[in-house]
């Protein structure tokens, strides 16, 4: 089974495991909270890596993340608008 791995400054986050068909993999520049802590995706590895005796090779990304100051994220957060309801639209009869 594959695996996405987490790194920030030099170590090894955790990393989860996924499916063939489903790996959800982060785009540079994205958020990805981990913990409740905000931090911004810097860079995406991939690697190919041999699985058992075959030649069957699972591609696992290694994705690099730095953690967000605390200042910024709450700026990102008050960026962020509610949209406002215009109600229901006008009966027509």
């Amino acid at each position: 089974m594959p695996y996405v791995e987490y790194a920030c400054e030099g170590r090894l986050l955790f990393r989860t495991e996924t499916t063939e068909g489903a790996q959800f993999v982060p785009r540079v520049h994205e958020i990805v909270v981990i913990d409740d802590e905000p931090y911004m995706v810097v860079d995406v590895e991939y690697w190919a890596r041999r699985l058992g005796a075959t030649d069957k090779r699972f591609v696992w990304p290694t994705i690099y993340v730095i953690p967000v100051p605390a200042e910024q994220w709450q700026e990102r957060l008050e960026r962020r608008n509610a949209r406002v309801s215009p109600g229901k639209p006008p009966l027509r009869y």
